[in-house]
């Protein structure tokens, strides 16, 4: 496997310190139960690692990281009629998509690729922008200023600790051809989901803490230009290591592991791979401004990953290789 598969692998196993249970491999896991009392749908199944999804019209993309649980079918999808169907020449590993104007835009974590030209079956063509850097690219959003934002990873040699490489631990923004890379702020660890809510000028990022030798909390930040949110000397909730530095919008809970985030209205929904302090995977929701975290989706039989809205219905995928929707 390649290096940011293993990379990948070691975020979600490590993240939550969770196994994948027997039952999440089952053909049917049962329903997660949705808190508002709504029905939860089964969308599709056979994306194994889901990371992240997108939206152009009609049509419903998912990505797929490396496989957790030995080989499995991996990279970008379409979701139709309950089957996930792979997009032909496309990447075999993806982190993060965002559809902007007529573009998919893809982080493999080695690299970030624009695909236009979408027939409903194909794209006719395929660029890449970003060309790989010492530490990997995470999940991606276009902000309202029309730049691509991304985060940053770490090589797991310095971890814990300070990746001395260049952009390593940040959250970077550039044009949508893949020029003028600017550093918007630094100092975390692991910056992984980024989401605009709408109306959004800065970036909302889920951050992992460290796993070693002590844990701290994992956390949402709202990013600004020029900020530096202190690691590896800052660990989130630890004493007054943070103090100096700039502050999360929202402390979560010792390996919750945010990997995913967006919004409806008021309401921030959060997808929690290792849950709120008891181990059990979660959608989670609380206010846009910041607040405590409170279960919206729950009986998960595998940790949860990808997370997006779209016409009002909260989409998730999880470990089981299950997409699942339900209206907010």
């Amino acid at each position: 496997m390649q290096p940011h598969g293993r990379r990948f692998l070691g975020l979600v196993a490590v993240a939550a310190a969770l196994a994948l249970p027997t039952a999440a491999v089952a053909q049917q896991p049962p329903l997660p139960t949705a808190v508002n009392g709504h029905v939860v749908t089964r969308v599709a199944t056979g994306v194994t690692t889901p990371t992240s999804f997108a939206f152009a019209g009609d049509t419903v993309f998912a990505g797929s990281g490396p496989a957790e649980e030995g080989p499995g079918p991996t990279g970008l999808f379409t979701l139709a009629n309950g089957t996930a169907t792979k997009v032909p020449g496309t990447t075999h590993i993806v982190a993060g998509l965002a559809w902007h104007g007529d573009t998919l835009y893809v982080s493999s974590f080695a690299k970030i690729i624009a695909y236009s030209g979408w027939d409903g079956t194909r794209f006719a063509h395929v660029k890449t922008i970003a060309h790989p850097l010492k530490a990997g690219y995470n999940r991606l959003a276009f902000g309202p200023n029309g730049r691509l934002y991304v985060g940053v990873s770490f090589r797991e040699k310095f971890d814990p600790g300070g990746d001395p490489s260049r952009h390593a631990q940040s959250v970077i923004s550039m044009t949508a051809s893949g020029k003028d890379v600017k550093t918007v702020a630094t100092g975390l660890r692991q910056p992984f989901q980024l989401y605009f809510p709408p109306g959004a000028k800065h970036p909302y990022v889920g951050v992992l803490g460290q796993e070693k030798p002590v844990v701290p909390k994992d956390a949402i930040v709202v990013v600004k230009a020029g900020q530096h949110y202190g690691y590896p000397k800052c660990l989130f909730g630890i004493g007054t290591t943070c103090r100096g530095f700039a502050k999360p919008l929202v402390l979560l809970p010792k390996h919750a592991s945010p990997m995913g985030i967006t919004s409806i209205g008021a309401t921030l929904y959060v997808s929690l791979f290792g849950g709120l302090g008891d181990g059990k995977p979660v959608v989670a929701s609380l206010p846009v401004a910041g607040g405590k975290p409170a279960p919206f989706l729950t009986g998960f039989v595998a940790p949860v990953i990808a997370l997006a809205q779209n016409a009002g219905k909260i989409y998730v995928g999880d470990l089981t290789g299950t997409i699942w929707s339900v209206d907010a």
